[in-house]
């Protein structure tokens, strides 16, 4: 059986830049024999970043977010998974809100404060990440003479 492997897309378009390179990236795996799993971010139900309610850090919920919402079967996905791709576009020099309340609520969930086991992830998953612009090459030029 292949990897299973989970596409997020991060950006609120779906025929531009970031799901391009995330659609074609998925598509390198699937041709590897990889089952994809994606998500488009902008499509889901309502969703928030973390509210550190700390019940993640519960030893009955342990590495899991509480919180249910538009995120859960992105998160549940992402813990089950082999790998994750996952692309934003830049807006304003960050990744978007929308990846962001991904981010917080993917990371906090596995903080232990432990210091011999930081992490309560069982086990590590390799991440692709996609950051996309519609600058032209220019104008990263210019921004390196500043």
């Amino acid at each position: 059986m292949g990897k299973s492997i989970v596409a997020v897309n991060a950006g609120p378009r779906l025929k531009w830049n970031t799901n391009t390179l995330i659609t074609e990236a998925a598509r390198g795996a699937e041709s590897k024999g990889a089952h994809i799993e994606k998500f488009d971010l902008f499509r889901l139900e309502k969703y928030t970043g973390c509210i550190s309610c700390f019940g993640c850090k519960k030893e009955k919920n342990k590495g899991r977010c509480v919180c249910r919402d538009g995120l859960t079967p992105v998160l549940d996905a992402i813990r089950s998974s082999d790998g994750l791709i996952i692309g934003s576009p830049n807006y304003l020099s960050q990744m978007t809100a929308s990846f962001r309340a991904l981010y917080e609520r993917l990371i906090f969930q596995n903080l232990t404060y432990n210091l011999e086991t930081p992490c309560c992830n069982a086990r590590p998953i390799p991440v692709l990440l996609i950051m996309t612009s519609n600058a032209p090459d220019t104008a990263y030029l210019n921004m390196m003479k500043d």
